[in-house]
């Protein structure tokens, strides 16, 4: 507390100073300024000279000469005279009479910090002298409001003290986006848009000639340095990249600026894949760099900001037109004939009250043998001659040019803003005075602050066109876009090609010549056309890359495409593709040639089991048909024809119909037939083993139909729970094939599939061992060799199935199952039928009763004798000459036996016939 008490009466005592001290005071005599007296004053800040002699040398705080005339700076103080008189003798404020007092900045902010202080000065004071106050609410200054500076630099530092009395001050060309912040800069206005607008609309205007790869130049002050920082902003969230960021030094020594512009000229050169350049700069710069630019024929696009977009200075250096294609921004004007008819009637003479004006003259009494074109560049380069022999000069005629010089050299936007500022402090006195029918309130003790804030609500019209200031304090009037043009050898810039509206965001084209430029590529890398992606490296920018491919089975439709998009499943696309391709549907269709052969091979062997079934029935008592089952045939045949059959199912569109048919047909059909087989296998036991104790067992399993029956019936068993838990189904394999949706049968339960194969595999092993052990049967007639046979065929097949079942792929897998069971199939039928088919046929003589009986007499006796030896002489073989190493017993024994053959003979006829009746 102790601390702020302290503070307060410190500060009370600086105050108290203050208010009672003078500083140090400036006649008016003492700056380049021209004014003219009134009852209300307006002041104003105008670049009419470019720069200050010898900047960098300054070593006292005291006014400084300056050089390089510009007359665009002249034309400025000319529009803000204009405008006040156009004011005074208007009805906008009738009895009142608006002064002026103009000042040159030089084009830097110190020079003009000096003459804002003038605009601080005591009004109604005779010492010129600005008060220090704490509170200057009712402080009433010489000046009211400030029209000015031109560049955004300067506004910046007059704004800071501007805003101390919160004095309006309306800019006409600084477009600075820090200056729209009211936190900083409550008292600034301007009548112009700020350049968040303009370098959003140079961005899209990049965008929109598909150019990515620009490069950017900047003078190093607060208005250049803004503009591209913003624009890098914007251009960038554009993806657009930026190759190359110069600045150009503007406060360094004149040697120092122009070694860094060679430099940068070496830059535009060396990078030929940039040919878009944005410049936000002095005019005075980018002079120097197109004169060295010019002399190499740089054909490219530069976008120019509204800072030199119509400095006729740039256009009248021979050979611009090397350089390529100029396209600039400049702010929106209004109607300027009556002000070029003002130009024309100037007062000229020696003694004129504007000492601008004067000079002007004096200048261009010294350029009065240069033509037009180099006359701007003369002025500009005499003004130092001019300061230096000021008294010689003096007393020099002036000689006047009757020519339209200064109304060649005017910026529209420009000056309209001027008379736009003037205009709104105007309307805004007119409100605050009370103005009504012809008549206004005398009492001119109007505060700055109090014309501030009737400024800001302030709007009026001008030819149709309403004019007001946002709550950023800007006029968001939009950017008329110039593109120059050479003709008759000279360079022009007075054709609006497009219009930008701030508010749509959008260009409006006015002249097809816009749309030259998109001949113009400025790109790091061609664009990846459709069916690429764009891919970097690391470090590189975003705009450098290389394209690649789309892979299998993805595209890309744009051009500089970020990634491919995968097709859906039922589509493919090769590498590099623009569009996907529907996959084809395949399934082993019927008119597919291996279906064909897979069908004739199928309805074949159909033919061959009708065939035969049609023997069988002509032979049916016949031996051969009844040792091959007799009736049992007939169920063997038919199952094995269903066999056949099921290979349809196999074939063609699959559905869910189609694959629960197939597998569960041909596993009963199989089954049925196997066990068939096996019940053949198992009579051939019961009937050639002459094992009493075995012949008896296996005559008590021997019961063919049940057999068949329990066989068959548990396939059934499985197929039916196959079917209803997890059966077979149609669905479509997008992935197997790249370029096919393959149509086929999903078995569903793996598991159960492999039951009932193995099912049918247990049934033919049981049968092969059955059969091979009955295999040394009659000759002609050994059922159970070919049995053998016909399960080793089958075995062989499906052995040979399962790799290639599980390896193969696509619409042929289902040929690979297809083919086993054709395989297996005509192994039974040709193993089992055809050695009957071709004795019935081919061989009758041995299809007779008696044929019969003698082959099973000749086995049979074999078959005895053999087993008599095997029981007699387990450990001896039985020779000619055994006896002569044998005891006696043994001899006489084997006489015994030769001596009851005949005996034996007997009782195997009458075992063959009883086994004839069994078969």
């Amino acid at each position: 507390m102790l601390k702020i008490m302290i503070l307060y009466n410190v500060l009370l005592v600086l105050c108290t100073l203050s208010i009672n001290t003078l500083h140090a005071c400036e006649i008016l005599e003492d700056f380049d300024n021209t004014w003219a007296p009134g009852d209300i004053i307006i002041g104003g800040l105008f670049p009419v000279h470019e720069k200050i002699v010898n900047l960098v040398d300054i070593k006292k705080p005291k006014g400084q000469n300056c050089e390089r005339f510009d007359v665009r700076g002249l034309l400025k103080v000319l529009a803000m005279i204009y405008s006040i008189e156009m004011v005074n003798n208007s009805t906008l404020l009738p009895g009142i009479k608006l002064g002026y007092e103009l000042y040159d900045t030089c084009s830097e902010p110190t020079t003009a910090l000096r003459a804002s202080l003038r605009f601080l000065s005591k009004s109604n004071s005779s010492d010129n002298c600005v008060e220090v106050r704490c509170n200057y609410t009712d402080y009433l200054p010489k000046v009211r409001a400030v029209i000015g500076p031109a560049y955004s630099e300067v506004s910046i530092a007059v704004a800071r003290l501007l805003n101390i009395h919160l004095m309006p001050q309306i800019s006409y060309s600084s477009s600075a986006e820090i200056l729209s912040d009211k936190s900083r800069f409550p008292a600034f206005l301007r009548t112009i848009p700020n350049d968040g607008y303009q370098t959003k609309a140079m961005a899209k205007l990049v965008q929109s000639f598909q150019w990515n790869w620009v490069g950017t130049i900047a003078s190093d002050d607060d208005y250049s340095r803004s503009g591209i920082a913003n624009f890098i902003l914007q251009a960038e969230s554009m993806g657009i990249c930026i190759s190359f960021k110069e600045v150009i030094p503007r406060y360094s020594s004149d040697q120092i600026t122009k070694t860094r512009i060679e430099e940068i000229a070496k830059t535009v050169m060396n990078r030929t894949k940039v040919n878009v350049i944005v410049i936000f700069g002095k005019s005075s710069h980018i002079i120097e760099l197109f004169k060295i630019l010019s002399t190499h024929k740089i054909r490219k696009v530069w976008i120019a900001s509204d800072s030199w977009s119509t400095n006729n200075n740039i256009t009248r250096f021979e050979n611009i037109h090397n350089i390529g294609h100029i396209i600039g921004f400049t702010f929106k004007s209004g109607n300027l004939s009556k002000f070029q008819s003002y130009l024309k009637t100037l007062p000229v003479n020696s003694t004129n009250v504007n000492p601008f004006l004067t000079e002007y003259y004096r200048l261009c009494t010294l350029c009065v043998n240069v033509q037009n074109d180099a006359l701007g560049a003369c002025i500009s380069n005499q003004t130092h001659f001019l300061v230096v022999n000021e008294h010689a000069i003096s007393a020099m005629e002036v000689q006047y040019r009757d020519d339209d010089f200064l109304v060649n050299n005017i910026e529209p936007g420009v000056i309209s803003s001027i008379q736009w500022s003037v205009t709104a402090v105007a309307h805004a006195l007119r409100n605050l005075l009370k103005c009504k029918e012809g008549i206004c309130r005398k009492s001119f003790d109007i505060a700055p602050w109090k014309l501030l804030e009737e400024l800001k609500n302030v709007n009026f019209t001008d030819e149709g066109t309403k004019f007001q200031f946002d709550s950023s304090g800007d006029f968001n009037s939009g950017y008329d876009i110039l593109m120059w043009k050479l003709v008759n050898g000279k360079m022009e810039f007075n054709h609006t090609v497009a219009e930008y509206d701030i508010r749509e965001n959008k260009f409006i084209i006015k002249d097809l010549r816009f749309n030259e430029l998109k001949g113009m590529a400025s790109i790091c890398s061609n664009h990846c056309q459709p069916g690429q992606i764009k891919l970097s490296s690391e470090g590189q920018h975003t705009c450098c890359y290389d394209c690649v491919n789309c892979s299998l089975n993805t595209f890309s439709k744009t051009i500089d495409a970020q990634q491919c998009f995968h097709c859906s499943e039922d589509e493919w696309a090769p590498t590099g593709s623009v569009v996907c391709n529907k996959k084809k549907i395949v399934f082993l269709d019927w008119s597919n040639g291996f279906s064909i052969v897979l069908l004739i091979f199928a309805a074949f062997g159909i033919v061959l089991i009708i065939v035969i079934v049609v023997i069988f029935i002509k032979n049916v008592n016949t031996p051969a048909v009844k040792s091959n089952g007799g009736n049992m045939s007939f169920i063997m045949l038919i199952s094995l024809l269903l066999g056949f059959a099921s290979v349809g199912c196999f074939l063609g569109k699959p559905n869910d119909s189609t694959c629960k048919i197939r597998q569960c047909l041909f596993g009963i059909s199989f089954t049925l037939s196997v066990s068939c087989a096996l019940t053949k296998s198992l009579k051939i036991l019961v009937a050639f083993n002459f094992n009493p104790a075995n012949q008896k067992h296996l005559k008590n399993l021997y019961n063919p139909w049940l057999i068949n029956g329990v066989c068959t019936g548990c396939q059934i068993i499985i197929c039916t729970t196959w079917l209803v838990f997890n059966g077979p189904r149609a669905q479509t394999d997008t992935k197997r094939l790249p370029r096919e949706i393959v149509l086929e049968c999903n078995e569903g339960s793996s598991v159960a599939f492999a039951v009932m194969l193995g099912y049918i595999a247990f049934l033919a092993l049981i049968c092969f061992i059955f059969a091979f052990k009955g295999r040394k049967l009659p000759e002609g007639y050994n059922e159970a060799k070919f049995i053998t046979f016909s399960m080793l065929i089958y075995f062989i097949s499906w052995i040979t199935f399962v790799p290639v079942y599980v390896t193969t792929r696509g619409k042929y897998l289902p040929a690979v199952e297809v083919v086993t069971i054709l395989s297996s199939t005509y192994g039974i039928l040709c193993c089992q039928f055809f050695p009957k088919c071709y004795i019935i046929l081919f061989k009758k003589e041995y299809n007779t009763t008696t044929s019969f009986l003698k082959n099973l007499f000749e086995y049979s006796l074999k078959s005895t004798n053999n087993l008599t030896k095997r029981q007699t002489f387990p450990n001896a073989s039985i020779h000619s000459n055994s006896c002569k190493p044998i005891k006696s017993n043994n001899c006489h024994m084997s006489e015994n036996i030769n001596s009851n053959s005949f005996v034996q003979n007997n009782r195997i006829t009458r075992v063959s016939r009883k086994r004839h009746s069994s078969w």
